[in-house]
């Protein structure tokens, strides 16, 4: 990947859904960003007593499904560069965000522009964020608006280097509820994931 501007959406993808992919959408459709990486996490830092229920090869399998179904999604997108890293999974413990920069500047060179997809609903906790001051200093932050309130944007921190994302849509899909509810929510998923879901049984 040699693009000057690399753009990343981690999580823990357990299970990966539509609103995952709405993000992704958003970042492509409304940003000049055109190489992108999901990297799901060994375990969140802020999940760390919940690890995921799915195994990480199910994870990753379930995100490459969901690639494709990206495609018959959003079939405009098709001129940028998506894959998946494994590269926290593989570093194994908690999975900080910065330790995914610093080892993504080495692979890719310091030059490199890197750009965080998030949703807006984590801009409260974004200062709480291991080692934020290098974040801060060493990404910009690609932000979509998912719950329709425009009053977090007030919440930001001082310093933050952020690009704005304003969808006419939103996207309130959680992976907890599919977890806590996977028959009645079955509908956040992208139709790949949800037929591997039912064939490996998993979340029941």
């Amino acid at each position: 990947m040699k693009s000057a501007k690399v753009a990343i959406l981690g999580g823990s993808f357990d299970p990966l859904h539509l609103g995952h992919l709405f993000l992704l959408h958003c970042a492509v459709s409304m940003t000049d960003y055109r190489s992108f990486i999901l990297i799901p996490a060994k375990v969140s830092n802020f999940k760390q007593d919940n690890s995921p229920k799915a195994s990480d090869q199910d994870r990753l399998n379930m995100i490459s499904l969901a690639l494709e179904d990206y495609k018959d999604l959003y079939p405009e997108d098709k001129d940028v560069d998506i894959t998946v890293s494994d590269i926290e999974l593989v570093r194994g413990g908690v999975s900080y965000t910065s330790d995914t920069i610093k080892q993504l500047k080495e692979e890719l060179g310091q030059d490199v522009q890197l750009g965080l997809i998030m949703g807006d609903d984590h801009i409260k906790s974004l200062d709480r964020w291991h080692e934020f001051e290098y974040l801060r200093d060493n990404v910009q932050f690609l932000i979509c608006r998912r719950y329709g309130s425009v009053e977090v944007w007030n919440d930001l921190p001082a310093g933050v280097d952020y690009l704005k994302l304003e969808p006419s849509e939103t996207a309130p899909q959680s992976s907890s509820a599919i977890r806590e509810n996977r028959d009645g929510n079955m509908g956040y998923l992208p139709r790949r994931v949800a037929e591997y879901v039912k064939q490996k049984n998993l979340y029941t």
